[in-house]
């Protein structure tokens, strides 16, 4: 069978995703596989596929990478880059060498939907959802305004209300954006801005709450994290760590594989790549920070999105942020991790600021202005929607219109989202391929006595990073020593030593410098390392020596005692 290309025209529900990943499995058996790794909320399956070549060994004996998308509800592009990633290496195994090499040597797990339920809640409904559907913290609605569709045109804009007590104006360039109001300003043309939505419980006296939103838990804020050092546990973060069904079942893929060294989870919007630290207090390893540096230069050669912790992206440098996907993820499993914040309209727009998060609370004129220019050259008007009346049904008379939110911020127009993804996949393919790698660099049998026979091996690190990944896991004692161990058929003995040896951990090529300058040179083989046994055993015997780490994989190599030379597997 050939393998299914990916059809950029539509968002796939759930059901066209299932077939999807099936076929892709159909087509490929040998290369990747599908499992359901729990339910959401509301029943449907969370889907994980794994991609290696079964043929040079099981996934979980290789170095693993995990990639996550679909955690909220609205971000619908970042589904697409999971989905991009896995047609991308199913198309390029035998034909591209980096694709080849990567599955015949690691794993890549992918969950391409992690809140399924969210995903077809916010496409049926065109109203804005964060993550799961499941209502908290109380199981109905709140009085106030509450976002919905209120037309019926398959979209949430913004209600603009006549008011001479307005905040906002009529901009003099162009009077379908509002501006705000000058401080000694009265006698002219003002409105109210809201959300496009209905008032439950309203009086009829102009006044209009805002009511919290039903579906209030971020599934990225249920990860497990110490919410005692938080001034108080917020309300999106669930009744307690893991409550939800679709966090139990990523967290269950997550710690029971053993082998992952990386994760990027795909989010929109912003055009960003978010690395820690989350706070300025935290603890960041300058070992960590470089290697951060040198996937995050790869990031921005590859993409073009800026770089950034997640502390500086900020608008407010002294918010204390707790939990998340970096939290867990970096700071509790030792892992490489990123946020990529795919598309932003600015950037299409040609306004070019670089920084923190303050530009979208506050753009200049001249900005918003561009934008609304660009919705109307590129996108038909559909981007900014010019103001049109519309009886509302507790309020009268409104006009409805503004930015398409959802569509056109949250996730870019379809025949844009390939050439926006694309490149992200071949930084995941970067990084899965810098991960640890173990090697039986060498093994050899000298006969020291009669029927005895001195077994020598060097294990080695042929990957960029440690086998210990971070050293935050290092330091934090989050991964195990790599283990040597030689196996032995009937009618031989070991003589001296342990048959499974501790060996520690294992450098990587991640510390050197960009040339051999003899400053901060650390001379030696950190990556290497050596295990000998002595075993009694008849000549023509053959011994075989496995080497494991966690994180690192297997080797394994065979030597036939009193044959010269040796042999690796």
């Amino acid at each position: 069978m050939t393998v299914k290309p990916l059809d950029f025209t539509e968002f796939p529900d759930f059901a066209a995703l299932t077939r999807l990943l099936r076929e892709w499995v159909a087509a490929c058996p040998e290369l990747v596989t599908l499992e359901s790794v729990g339910s959401s909320w509301e029943g449907r399956d969370v889907w994980l596929l794994t991609l290696t070549n079964r043929k040079t060994g099981p996934d979980n004996e290789k170095p693993g990478f995990f990639v996550e998308a679909g955690i909220h509800a609205t971000e619908w592009t970042g589904g697409f880059a999971a989905l991009h990633l896995v047609n991308r290496l199913l198309l390029g195994y035998g034909v591209d060498e980096r694709v080849t090499r990567l599955l015949d040597t690691r794993t890549i797990y992918v969950v391409p939907r992690l809140g399924p339920d969210g995903y077809e809640r916010t496409r049926a409904e065109g109203r804005f959802i964060r993550s799961t559907v499941r209502p908290h913290p109380a199981d109905r609605p709140g009085p106030g305004l509450r976002l919905c569709d209120v037309d019926g045109d398959g979209r949430t804009l913004f209600m603009r209300i006549p008011d001479p007590d307005g905040p906002w104006k009529k901009c003099e360039r162009d009077p379908r954006l509002l501006v705000r109001r000058e401080p000694d300003e009265a006698g002219g043309e003002y409105y109210r801005l809201l959300r496009e939505g209905e008032i439950e419980d309203y009086a009829g006296d102009d006044v209009v709450t805002v009511a919290d939103p039903l579906e209030g838990i971020d599934l990225g804020q249920n990860l497990p994290t110490d919410w005692a050092a938080a001034p108080r546990t917020p309300d999106n973060a669930g009744p307690f760590p893991g409550s939800e069904p679709e966090t139990q079942a990523v967290l269950h893929a997550v710690v029971d594989r053993k082998n992952i060294c990386g994760f990027v989870t795909c989010h929109t919007f912003g055009a960003l790549h978010l690395r820690p630290p989350l706070n300025r207090s935290e603890d960041f390893p300058y070992a960590d920070q470089r290697v951060y540096g040198v996937f995050g230069e790869k990031a921005e050669a590859l993409t073009g999105y800026d770089v950034m912790s997640f502390h500086d992206l900020k608008h407010d440098p002294d918010l204390e942020f707790r939990g998340g996907q970096l939290g867990w993820y970096y700071h509790q499993l030792g892992l490489f991790a990123w946020i990529t914040e795919f598309w932003n309209p600015k950037r299409a727009a040609g306004i070019t600021t670089r920084g923190n998060s303050s530009w979208l609370i506050d753009p200049p004129l001249d900005d918003a202005l561009k934008l609304i220019e660009w919705s109307d050259t590129e996108l038909g008007g559909r981007g900014y929607v010019d103001w049109y009346p519309f009886e509302h049904p507790q309020l009268g008379p409104v006009e409805l219109g503004g930015w398409d939110k959802i569509n056109y911020w949250y996730n870019p127009p379809l025949d844009r989202i390939e050439a926006e993804v694309a490149p992200h996949t071949e930084w995941i393919v970067f990084q899965a391929l810098s991960s640890p790698l173990l090697r039986i660099r060498s093994i050899r049998a000298d006969e020291v006595g009669e029927g005895i026979y001195r077994v020598h091996a060097v294990v080695a690190n042929a990957g960029w990073l440690p086998t210990y990944v971070t050293q935050k896991a290092l330091d934090r004692s989050l991964v195990a020593d790599l283990t040597a161990e030689i196996r032995l058929p009937e009618g031989s003995r070991l003589v001296t030593g342990d048959r499974a040896v501790p060996l520690g951990q294992l450098e990587g090529r991640s510390g050197a410098r960009s040339t051999t300058t003899w400053w901060g040179h650390q001379p030696g083989t950190p990556d290497l390392t050596a295990v000998e046994w002595a075993v009694e055993a008849p000549r023509g015997t053959t011994i075989t020596v496995r080497a494991s780490h966690p994180r690192a994989g297997v080797a394994q190599a065979e030597v036939r005692l009193g044959d010269e030379g040796d042999s690796g597997l």
